[in-house]
């Protein structure tokens, strides 16, 4: 299982890093696909057929965010986006009003996710790399220091096997690897400033990935998808970057300019 998961992670960056060098425009059609594979994936996960009408829909809102993002409103709704989407979950709300709410708020956390690295590329490569070798590092180091520290779990009922060790690891990895690249991307800002950039995109991308535990949770399913071996579907490769990805783009912005 560890290696079918670690050939599938190398092939993945291998694939995602040609297509960030390749160009802004190749990107977000690329992230654009992502965002509809993760849409219908979420479709699944709610219980809603991805070719009916509300399916259709949310395939629909995912689109209008990612290429017309200023139609949908302005750039703190991710942020109330992820806010909205966690009540219906810990509520375990069954009613047709409860999924329709998991379903269009899930489709906005996607499209915006997706729109975010778009932007982020348009911006330049390292404004991309960044957050993405920031949440990969968190990943990475989470996955085997919580392995091999153990420990207290962090949120036990929603995510059985991250513990508060990994967390931690995950944070200083993701803080190191985002200083490390802005030293090089970036060489007329001080490497320290990274420093906490890197935690704060790490800490946004562990409680996306969190976010999305607790909806698998409450549909009852492992994941999201099977077309990743190893490592399940689109969602659960990207549910970290959904909620990251914004951020850095805040927080980047706010440094740069």
């Amino acid at each position: 299982m560890l290696r079918q998961r670690v050939i599938t992670g190398i092939l993945a960056v291998a694939v995602v890093i040609a297509i960030v060098v390749w160009g802004p425009v190749p990107w977000r059609v690329f992230a654009f696909a992502g965002s509809l594979l993760a849409v219908r994936e979420w479709c699944t996960i709610t219980g809603v057929r991805w070719r009916s009408a509300p399916g259709v829909w949310a395939l629909a809102t995912v689109t209008v965010a990612l290429w017309r993002p200023e139609w949908l409103g302005p750039p703190w709704l991710p942020f109330w986006v992820m806010g909205t989407l966690a009540f219906p979950v810990l509520l375990r709300n069954r009613t047709a009003a409860g999924q329709m709410s998991m379903l269009w708020t899930g489709a906005l956390y996607i499209g915006f996710g997706g729109s975010s690295l778009a932007a982020l590329r348009d911006l330049g490569i390292g404004w991309l790399v960044l957050p993405l070798v920031a949440v990969w590092a968190t990943d990475t180091t989470a996955y085997f220091a919580g392995s091999s520290l153990q420990g207290p779990k962090l949120w036990p009922d929603i995510s059985p096997k991250k513990t508060i060790s990994g967390a931690v690891a995950g944070l200083a990895g993701g803080a190191a690897a985002a200083a490390i690249v802005g030293a090089v991307a970036f060489p007329a800002v001080p490497w320290w400033t990274f420093l906490w950039i890197g935690a704060v995109v790490s800490a946004a991308g562990q409680v996306g990935d969190l976010v999305e535990s607790a909806c698998k949770r409450a549909a009852g399913v492992k994941d999201s998808g099977h077309l990743l071996p190893g490592h399940g579907g689109v969602l659960d490769r990207v549910d970290s970057l959904l909620l990251a990805a914004p951020v850095a783009l805040c927080v980047l912005t706010h440094v740069m300019h």
